[in-house]
């Protein structure tokens, strides 16, 4: 006998609903902790993986952080006018590198003790718990 969902099962249990939440609060936290290093928590883990420069494509890149395209080129635009990052040929086809500027770079090495701070905190509030919220967030990433 199926059991009737009711608007409570949802706002208790629904993993989106959850997800989204702390996804809102947590962007909120990075985004103060960065603000004096002028960037977003969306522009920094860009900065990130450009400067990793594992992916070789906007495609690859937008996969790798679970982004759609049109919010990747966006957000690519934004960091290329502000002298960020800069538009490079990858070498392989048609394919199109991203690599960080003079200016890019010295703004990701300001960001990232703001980011440490902002890190360390949720550490911090989620205690003991954090290694299996990390390893849960890890597993919707990769089955889902």
């Amino acid at each position: 006998m199926s059991r009737t969902v009711t608007e409570r099962d949802v706002r208790e249990n629904c993993a989106a609903l959850r997800a989204r939440m702390a996804t809102r609060k947590l962007t909120r936290s990075y985004d103060k902790a960065l603000k004096p290093a002028g960037l977003k928590i969306t522009q920094f883990t860009l900065l990130i993986a450009v400067e990793e420069g594992s992916a070789k494509s906007l495609t690859a890149l937008a996969d790798m952080l679970a982004l759609e395209r049109s919010s990747l080129v966006r957000n690519v635009k934004l960091l290329e006018d502000e002298g960020l990052i800069e538009s490079a040929p990858s070498g392989e086809g048609r394919s199109l590198g991203l690599k960080l500027t003079k200016a890019g770079r010295k703004k990701l090495t300001q960001a990232l003790p703001l980011w440490r701070e902002a890190q360390t905190h949720v550490e911090t509030a989620l205690g003991q718990s954090w290694p299996s919220v990390k390893k849960s967030l890890h597993q919707l990433i990769q089955k889902i």
